[in-house]
């Protein structure tokens, strides 16, 4: 662990002394984009002069400009053909230091105003920014600006997401969004989907892109045409910068502690040399020996003797003491201006590192005897590291951007879990079997995007193309399970001692192309957007099982041998301990998915204040699954035709005030996993996974009324109400009366109506110029939903209806946010719950009873100073501070909400309250 420590900071000092020497103190910057206060779009080739000096830029296809000036104050000049000239005084720029001055530009309302000049101060404009951004939001959606960003102490992309209205995330990368689980929510970075750090689940690792690169964060609840439709909950859009607006390097270290595990004993399964970094040293992969499953298992003499002994003895566990958590991050950018062309670049490289020890409980019941069926404690230790990077460059010209951005993430877990099962079905327990599971999991993203911007005097055209690489990898998954104190073999993987590799990888194509023209020459009311989006995506998985048997006259006695003893070398071969290959025909597939889709979008100004966004998307889905092996006859494959439409209406009531109207169709489909038909053991669910060929997608449709209101800059209240249908869902459940075995299917319709609240106000009314810079936010929704339940019995032992899966009857955020005036000092609290919802879907015939996901109070605290004229900052971070467990249960009585006491308690542990400090500076 210290050597990983010093290697990390070599790393980092090495980096900063590549680039610290072009930093030097000189003239300062004014910097900002300029839009239309009528639509919100970027105004290309507006003239901005420095008024008393020579000194002017153009806007380029962004609407942005950049101006370099001595220290000192200054009124900066807008000129644009068709608008009123704006001239904005009070503009300070320091040295080296840049200066945000975003600028919204009117069209006249009449000839005689147009050479009127409209004069503002600094501050005027950059509120009057904001608050226009706001209004002009073409969907309901919530979002956070880099103003904000920068004006608060978060320092990635997860913590800016928990200060987004109805949005929460879940162990740092599942989004709820409207108490919408993860299958209804999805995500795109620079308009691009974002790859999921999960093969089946959607999942991102928000936590490795810096705050300091966003641009703008967005959370539509709406959908429009131009956006992918496969998503319900929200639409998650970040927007990383192309150019900063100075060039800077930000290096920063963290230590984190966990108050359930740091310094506490654990024990802990063999790590490998440089798991710290992500990357496996080799140990614990399939020997390259190894034949087929059907040449493996007709080995026989010394050449099975070798080959047995060829799989590293993994098996060992040792004591150690759980270490502290690190971080460390540097992130810098810069650009350079040739004329009226420039190059922007932006990179990061984050570390992040913890332990964490975990104690639960996971019961089995039968519900007609009502006695335990099983009952586990599970003692287990996640060593856990990620590794992420960042790189875009972009370049402009005249009307044009180029840009290519990549994304690249490790992720590596390496768990030690081990289980006492209690053979008697009641109270006071006796653990007489024992288990152990030793896992490592890598999982890795990298996603390249190579796109532009083009303004024409016809209009403008977007394009893109890209690539995205995900790769899942478990190798050597090592089980053993012991009874009597003898370990259990002769048995299927799922039921003695076994080892198993899985690896599943992706590889995604995506292009896109869109062109938007006014309808109208001359005139912004009227506009059509046309575009296509094309993705290609294929996987390839295989899962290889190995199951340990013993020779007729093998020593029962040695069975009472520790793993690591009883399966060493000495032990394997022919006439003692083997492996048998128990790969089925299913275990190892192709798969393939194409998405093609188009799409129309009229953008019109009916009248002055009534504006109408409509149009239809249509995405034709065909995925594929078919095994490697010719002997197994199931394969899939489906095609889905979807006619999305859209409308979303806005009406502006005053200046301040909107009304809005949105009706949308979307969709939301398997993954391919849940149409896999192999057999996956869940050891810590104890459970056999089945996939489901047959399952259909879901097709959900969507209505919103929203009232919003825009007091001041960063102030809004809202209140909406909701309706979705969602036709044909899809749910994970029971598969077999007799044990956990799961899979999924598609239940029937659900329909869902909730309200939603939302209100973010500034505190200067109350706290003078403390309150300058700070908030108090809040944002509920409740939700009320019902599906009938499917495989009724007389017995209707869940009832005739049911809440939907994975849906929160509400959802409530609050958080309060205060800096001082010279905003270099700042509080933060943040809280969070989610009701109980359905975790897994009950079944009749099974004599399963759902299980509910608990509530649990999240209560997050942050504490943060800047130092060194504002380039350094220090963090103090408490997180999950009131330390609820995580509990799923199954419902004793007829009420929805846990009884303790009284219900069944399926799984539950504790995350433990988190304590990290950190330190960064920024080198300018």
């Amino acid at each position: 662990m210290k050597h990983s420590l010093a290697s990390a900071l070599l790393c980092v000092c090495l980096l900063l002394s590549t680039f610290l020497s072009a930093f030097a103190m000189d003239n300062g910057k004014i910097t900002g984009k300029v839009t239309d206060q009528k639509t919100g779009e970027a105004l290309i080739g507006v003239t901005v002069i420095v008024q008393g000096t020579s000194t002017g830029a153009v806007t380029d296809v962004e609407g942005r400009y950049t101006l370099n000036v001595a220290p000192g104050t200054y009124v900066l000049e807008f000129k644009y053909m068709g608008y009123q000239t704006k001239a904005v005084s009070d503009v300070v720029v320091k040295a080296g230091a840049a200066t945000q001055l975003p600028i919204i530009m009117d069209e006249p309302k009449s000839k005689e105003l147009q050479e009127v000049v409209i004069r503002g101060s600094f501050k005027q404009e950059t509120i009057n920014a904001l608050y226009t951004a706001q209004k002009n939001n073409v969907a309901v959606s919530s979002g956070i600006s880099a103003e904000q960003i920068r004006s608060s102490p978060d320092k990635n992309t997860g913590e800016v997401l928990k200060r987004v209205s109805g949005a929460s995330i879940q162990d740092s990368k599942f989004v709820v969004v409207r108490g919408l689980t993860d299958r209804y929510n999805n995500a795109t970075m620079n308009n691009v989907l974002l790859p999921s750090t999960e093969p089946d689940r959607k999942s991102f690792s928000f936590d490795i892109i810096p705050s300091g690169l966003i641009d703008n964060m967005v959370i539509n609840k709406t959908s429009t045409p131009d956006k992918p439709g496969d998503f319900a909950g929200g639409l998650i859009q970040v927007n990383t910068k192309d150019f900063p607006d100075e060039k800077f390097i930000t290096a920063s270290a963290g230590v984190s502690v966990n108050g359930l595990s740091t310094f506490k004993d654990a024990k802990t399964g063999m790590r490998g040399s440089s798991d710290y970094w992500t990357f496996d040293d080799g140990s614990r992969k399939l020997p390259s020996a190894v034949p087929s499953s059907a040449a493996f298992n007709n080995l026989a003499g010394k050449a099975k003797d070798d080959i047995n002994k060829a799989f590293n003895n993994n098996w060992r566990v040792s004591n150690t003491t759980v270490a502290p958590g690190t971080s460390l991050q540097i992130t810098g950018g810069n650009t350079k201006y040739f004329g009226e062309r420039k190059l922007g670049y932006i990179f990061s490289v984050t570390h992040n590192h913890t332990e964490r020890n975990q104690f639960a409980e996971r019961n089995d019941f039968d519900i007609d005897n009502k006695v335990y069926r099983r009952h586990n404690i599970d003692t287990s230790n996640r060593y856990s590291s990620s590794l992420g990077a960042v790189a875009n460059l972009a370049y402009s010209f005249k009307n044009n951007k180029i840009s290519f951005k990549n994304l690249y993430n490790r992720i590596l877990d390496n768990n030690t879990l081990l289980r006492d099962v209690a053979a008697d079905p009641n109270p006071p327990f006796h653990y007489l079997t024992q288990s152990m599971m030793l896992t490592l999991t890598q999982r890795s993203i990298l996603s390249s995007t190579l796109q532009g911007e083009h303004s024409l005097k016809s209009g403008k055209v977007e394009w893109l193309l890209n690539y995205s690489n995900t790769k899942r990898d478990d190798p050597d998954m090592r089980i053993s399970n012991y009874t009597d104190s003898h370990a259990i073999i002769d048995q299927p993987v799922n039921g003695g001692s076994s080892r198993g590799f899985f690896t599943v990888k992706d590889n995604i194509y995506n292009g896109g192309l869109s062109y938007q023209f006014p309808l109208i020459q001359k005139s912004k009311d009227h506009s059509l957007k046309l575009g296509v989006f094309e993705q290609y995506r294929k996987r390839y998985s295989i899962y290889r099982p190995f199951s340990y048997h013993s020779s007729p006259d093998f020593p029962y006695e040695k069975l009472a041998l520790s793993p690591y003893e009883l399966f060493s070398n000495e032990n394997l071969g022919s006439n003692g301990i083997y492996l048998r290959d128990d790969k089925d025909n299913t275990g190892e597939y192709n798969a393939t998915s194409n998405l093609s889709a188009g799409y129309f979008m009229f953008d019109n100004f009916i009248t002055k204040n009534l504006r109408v966004i409509w149009g239809l998307r249509y995405e034709r889905y065909n995925q594929q699954l078919k095994p490697v092996s010719t002997v197994s006859s199931y394969t899939t494959d489906t095609t889905f035709n979807s006619f999305l439409p859209s409308a979303n209406f806005v009406y502006t009531l005053t200046e301040k005030t909107n009304l809005r109207l949105s009706y949308s169709n979307t969709v939301a489909r398997p993954e391919f996993r849940e149409l896999a038909t192999f057999s996956f053991f869940d050891f810590l669910n104890a459970a056999t996974v089945f996939g489901n060929p047959n399952l259909k997608q879901t097709r959900i449709t969507n209505i919103d009324l929203r009232y919003e209101l825009y007091p001041a800059a960063g102030e809004t209240f809202a209140v909406a109400a909701f309706y979705k249908k969602f036709k044909d869902p899809i749910s994970e459940t029971w598969y077999s009366i007799d044990n956990n075995d799961r899979t999924y299917i598609n239940l029937n319709d659900a329909n869902t109506f909730g309200i939603e609240l939302e209100a973010r106000k500034n505190l200067e009314f109350a706290m003078g110029r403390w309150g300058k810079n700070s908030f108090i936010f809040a944002n509920g929704a409740f939700i009320h939903s019902s599906i009938k339940n499917p495989n009724q019995t007389v017995r209707n032992i869940n009832g005739e209806t049911r809440s939907m899966p994975g849906q929160s009857p509400y959802l409530i955020n609050a958080g309060l946010q205060i800096n001082n005036p010279n905003n270099d000092m700042g509080l933060t609290v943040l809280y969070n719950r989610i009701g109980s919802r359905i975790n897994i879907v009950g079944d009749d015939s099974s004599n399963k009873l759902d299980v509910f996901e608990n509530s649990r109070n999240l209560l997050d605290l942050q504490l943060s100073k800047r130092l060194f004229k504002k380039n350094g900052e220090i963090k103090l971070n408490i997180s999950d501070i009131l330390n609820n467990p995580y509990l799923l249960y199954q419902n004793k009585d007829d009420k929805r909400s846990y009884k303790k006491g009284t219900d069944y308690v399926f799984y539950q542990y504790k995350y433990g309250t988190n304590f990290s400090l950190s330190f960064s500076y920024t080198f300018r």
